[in-house]
């Protein structure tokens, strides 16, 4: 597999699903930065240029939901995947809602890293791995 070095943010909660995909991510060739939380996130992005966003959506304080209308508004041209444990948010399908706020696509839990991998290289137009 060539590496892409493609720089990931990666933003979840929960730090199990967080270190999985992170090193999952790693091992598909990518740079990933982690935070635990929408605020870290915003500022992590702020202050390193990343490719592509990868936010959980249920987190709390500020949700993923804010987080994607937050970067949308900072960084419209960086592409966003919205990842959840839930089917509905505030009782609405959770892919419509991602969408809406502006995600490139939204998956949902669980999933595997090399699925996640896969989404990322096709929103950031990288040719397949070998």
């Amino acid at each position: 597999m060539t590496k892409t070095q493609a720089r990931v943010c990666l933003i979840d909660d929960d730090i199990f699903v967080r270190d999985a995909l992170a090193l999952g991510l790693s091992d598909a060739g990518y740079d990933v930065l982690t935070a635990p939380g929408a605020a870290a996130g915003l500022d992590l992005v702020n202050r390193t240029p990343v490719d592509i966003i990868v936010t959980d959506l249920n987190m709390p304080g500020v949700n993923g939901a804010q987080l994607i209308g937050e970067a949308r508004a900072r960084w419209p041209h960086i592409p966003i995947i919205a990842i959840t444990g839930a089917s509905t948010h505030q009782g609405r399908n959770v892919i419509d809602v991602a969408r809406e706020l502006g995600a490139a696509a939204c998956m949902v839990k669980p999933f595997r890293a090399a699925q996640l991998a896969a989404t990322i290289q096709q929103h950031l137009g990288l040719p397949a791995a070998h």
